[in-house]
């Protein structure tokens, strides 16, 4: 299958299924629809989706991804027709139950936050009718893959979202479904968790042949699926390999993107509010030898950090690493129990600092029960803005997120991409020296992302706004400046991206990907010091002195032959993970 430039191409696509798909798919699903209120959300879905594969569900927000799911899940009734394991669903819809595990979208929503880990996972065994000496063994197993062992006994809602995802994901495997369903799973998840969670799913599907179907907002764990469907207002554009849809790019975040502007679609430009005086307050940032103790527990230890006016600068890290806890003592919302910080040239705590500096915080930035226009104006007075100034920074705010014309709406009612993106526009709406941001692309699509990150460069290259962004997406790290990478507290790597590529190049080795024509014996060549990381069908594999000849030898010796080999640049998640094995040693 080659990706498709035309509408005849696209009906091909959807009419027959890919030459290796099998005769008899887990779901197969011809002319399925879906609309609410006679609003179309689906249309003309015709897909195969095979057992002993992980297929992911991309598009942007509004696409119809978690409709699919639910459709296949039993959940929502549908037109067209939907065969489970050859039979019509619609004609008993329980029976897919028995074999299902279904996570829904948002953190914690399939938790019982009144129960401990072990209580989550042990009563959705029960549920399920897993015997208790079964629930134990898979419950010991699961949390030590997921890192959960050392909390078994913590209540679900004082979990930090990545473990409560993790916790989700745990919950879902134990009764070992024959159909696992998982809607956009790694949201809130730091990218070793992702790599672990990743591992998890890839061994279960290895070891039991079940069926996946994922829905994901992160092109780069996309490309870790078998197949893919690409879903754009309700209708398929793309569905096989995602290798073969990023046969031009380098990866499937620039594929996304041409085949959105092949379709018409436009990103619209970001400029600065007609009264932007043409001058900014100086956003340096000087942090040394900072200390946080929550207790017993340091939370960081000994930070020093410098940041340059106009720079954007990325705060990467695991779950717990220390990240917004710096950001809360350089904002004043916590007091360092030791060093010094300097923001904008005044302390941090400075009764003037809130009007220098701009912040999105990672769980709250707007009331829900406001709406729109409410809360830009609680905003704008919040930092001393009225009259027309106010009006013309509403006007700004407003373009900037999408959100002409529907001022009126409340904001929990808004989709997640619009919602972010107006937590965005309010947080400089008062044109800051310093803008914090947490996390504030976590679980938006890629173009609400794309539009973000346009505006942040706008922020820092024509208002030389400093702009400090933590992250788990590790793409975003490319659009910074420069990158710092903490764990426990303490900063363990810090530079260009670029200078952080050439440090892993220089301690690890070239990286290569190959495309076997079937599962690599991951053990064999490990055995032989080679690093692997499974992406889907693909494999990056790495050794430092490793060339392109000894890599072919090597796969020929474990029984591989005529594999495809190219030398790619160390993706970020690779040197993510070099450092925080490096800083732990």
């Amino acid at each position: 299958m080659t990706p498709l430039s035309s509408e005849e191409e696209t009906r091909k696509v959807m009419e027959d299924p890919p030459p290796d798909q099998p005769d008899h798919p887990l779901f197969l699903l011809r002319g399925v629809g879906k609309s609410y209120r006679k609003k179309p959300a689906l249309e003309d879905i015709n897909i195969g989706i095979s057992n002993g594969e992980i297929t992911g569900i991309i598009g942007p927000d509004g696409a119809g991804k978690s409709t699919l799911l639910k459709i296949c899940a039993g959940i929502l009734r549908y037109s067209g027709s939907l065969l489970y394991e050859g039979r019509e669903l619609s004609s008993n819809p329980e029976r897919i139950k028995r074999d299902l595990s279904y996570m829904p979208q948002g953190i914690g929503h399939n938790l019982y936050m009144d129960l401990t880990v072990e209580e989550n996972i042990r009563f959705f065994g029960l549920l399920k009718g897993v015997e208790d000496s079964a629930i134990n063994e898979r419950s010991r197993e699961l949390l030590e893959a997921t890192g959960l062992a050392p909390f078994r006994r913590r209540f679900a809602r004082d979990l930090s979202g990545g473990m409560k995802q993790k916790l989700g994901i745990c919950c879902s495997l134990i009764s070992l479904p024959r159909v696992l369903i998982l809607d956009e799973p790694s949201t809130g998840i730091d990218p070793l968790s992702r790599r672990e969670l990743w591992k998890l799913l890839n061994s279960y599907l290895h070891d039991t042949g079940t069926g996946i179907l994922l829905g994901t907002s992160y092109m780069d764990e996309a490309e870790r699926c078998h197949s893919i469907m690409f879903l754009h207002h309700g209708r398929p554009v793309y569905q096989g390999h995602p290798e073969l849809l990023m046969k031009k790019q380098t990866g499937l975040e620039e594929a996304f993107f041409e085949r959105l502007l092949e379709m018409g679609e436009t990103l619209s430009e970001v400029e600065p509010p007609p009264d932007f005086p043409g001058h900014q307050a100086e956003g340096r940032v000087e942090v040394r030898e900072v200390s946080k103790y929550f207790g017993d527990f340091q939370a960081l230890r000994d930070v020093s950090l410098s940041i340059r006016p106009g720079e954007v600068f990325g705060l990467l890290g695991p779950n717990g690493a220390g990240k917004t806890t710096l950001i809360k003592c350089m904002t004043g919302l916590l007091t360092p129990d030791g060093g010094d910080i300097s923001i904008a040239g005044q302390p941090s705590g400075s009764e003037q600092l809130p009007y220098a500096i701009g912040y999105m915080s990672q769980v709250f930035s707007l009331y829900g029960d406001l709406s729109v226009k409410e809360n830009i104006e609680l905003y704008g007075s919040i930092y001393g803005l009225e009259g027309r100034t106010l009006a013309g920074r509403m006007e700004w705010v407003l373009d900037f997120s999408g959100l002409s014309g529907q001022e009126g709406s409340l904001v929990k009612a808004l989709p997640l991409g619009m919602k972010q993106r107006l937590a965005l526009g309010v947080a400089s709406i008062h044109l800051p020296a310093i803008l914090f941001l947490d996390e504030p692309t976590s679980g938006v699509d890629p173009v609400a992302r794309k539009q973000f990150w346009n505006y942040i460069r706008m922020l820092a290259d024509k208002l030389r706004t400093t702009v400090i962004v933590t992250t788990h997406n590790l793409v975003e790290a490319d659009y910074t400046d420069r990158v710092g990478i903490m764990d426990s507290g303490q900063l363990i790597g810090l530079g260009s991206p670029e200078e952080l590529r050439s440090e892993f190049l220089q301690y690890e080795g070239t990286v290569f990907e190959i495309t076997p024509e079937h599962p690599l014996d991951e053990d064999l060549l490990g055995r032989e010091g080679l690093s692997i990381a499974p992406f889907g069908r693909r494999y990056h594999i790495w050794k430092k002195g490793l060339s392109r000849a000894a890599l072919g030898a090597a796969l020929e010796r474990a029984g591989m032959k005529d594999c495809h080999i190219r030398e790619i640049p160390p993706p970020m998640e690779d040197v993510f993970v070099y450092y925080l094995r490096k800083g732990r040693r």
